[in-house]
C-alpha cells in the first residue's frame, strides 16, 4: 500500500511506509539489482527472525551499512514481535508465511516498505521477482524516524499481505470494499489528525480514503497497534468508525468477549 509525499503515492506494489511530511532524501545507489535468474543465496543472507523469514541483501552487511542495518533489524524485531502478540495465532501464522526482504536503496525511489503482489511489476521495475507476494524495505537509513511516526509499519505491509493472499477473492473483497466505499461517502476520513515522526500534528485528508487496501491496512494499524493518521488506535477506530472495527473484528479472526 512510506519520505516525502510515500502515501500518496500508489505503485502497484502497496506502500506502508508512507512518508508525507518528512524531508529526507533518498540515497542513490548504482549497484546492479539481482537477475531474475539469479539463486536469493548469490545476493542475500537468509535469517529468521520472530518466526519469519527475512532475505537481507549482502551489501546491507558491509561494513558501511552495517550499524544502519543491525539497528533497522532491532526496531523490525520490536514491531513482529508486537504483532505475534496481538494478532490471533491463525492469522498469525499466515503472516509468517510472508517472506521479508532489506533491500539497499533504488536510484530515485523514496526509501520506503512495501508489498509487492505482482512479479510482472517487479521484473518491469528491475527488481528481483523473487520478492512478489512479500514485503521488502528499503528503509535501513531511516527505519528509526519511521518507527517513530508510525510504531508499527511492518503491521501494515503485512495486512496488504493478508489482504491479497488470504481474504475471499484477494484485494476485491466485497465486505471491505462496501465498507471503504462508506467511509468515503461518509465524509469522517476527510479531515482528521496526523502526526509526524518529530511527534508533530496537523489535519489531512486521511491516507486510508486512497483505496480498500489502504483503508485496510490503516484500519488494521489502529486496530491491533497504532496509526499516524486518527483514529490512532483501537478505542478511537470503535467510536469513530465502529462499521470497519466490526469488520476487522471477523477478518481477523478476534474473539469477542461473549
Amino acid at each position: 500500500m512510506s519520505m516525502t509525499a510515500i502515501k500518496t503515492s500508489l505503485l502497484a506494489s502497496f506502500c506502508t511506509l508512507a512518508s508525507l511530511g518528512a524531508d529526507l532524501p533518498a540515497a542513490a545507489s548504482d549497484k546492479p539489482q539481482p537477475s531474475a535468474t539469479a539463486s536469493p543465496e548469490q545476493h542475500y543472507e537468509k535469517r529468521s527472525l520472530s518466526g519469519w523469514t527475512i532475505q537481507i541483501r549482502r551489501e546491507l552487511l558491509e561494513p558501511e551499512s552495517r550499524d544502519a542495518t543491525d539497528q533497522a533489524l532491532e526496531l523490525l524485531t520490536i514491531q513482529l514481535d508486537e504483532i505475534c502478540r496481538v494478532v490471533p495465532a491463525a492469522p498469525l501464522k499466515q503472516l509468517q508465511q510472508v517472506t521479508l526482504w532489506f533491500s539497499p536503496e533504488y536510484p530515485g525511489v523514496s526509501p520506503r516498505a512495501e508489498y509487492h503482489p505482482s512479479g510482472d511489476w517487479l521484473r518491469a521495475n528491475g527488481r528481483d521477482p523473487a520478492m512478489a507476494r512479500g514485503v521488502e524495505f528499503t528503509n535501513i537509513r531511516i527505519f528509526a524516524a519511521e518507527t517513530r511516526r508510525m510504531p508499527n509499519f511492518a503491521l501494515h505491509e503485512l495486512a496488504h499481505a493478508y489482504h491479497d493472499r488470504e481474504l475471499e477473492d484477494g484485494f476485491r473483497n466485497g465486505p471491505l470494499r462496501s465498507a471503504f466505499k462508506k467511509a468515503q461517502s461518509s465524509g469522517i476520513y476527510d479531515r482528521v489528525e496526523r502526526q509526524d515522526s518529530e511527534g508533530n500534528k496537523r489535519f489531512d485528508r486521511a491516507y486510508a480514503l486512497t483505496s480498500p487496501q489502504e483503508y485496510f491496512a490503516e484500519t488494521t494499524e489502529a486496530f491491533f497497534a497504532r496509526n499516524d493518521f486518527f483514529p490512532f488506535d483501537r478505542k478511537e477506530l470503535q467510536q469513530h468508525d465502529p462499521e470497519v472495527c466490526q469488520l476487522l473484528t471477523k477478518l481477523w479472526g478476534v474473539q469477542t468477549a461473549p
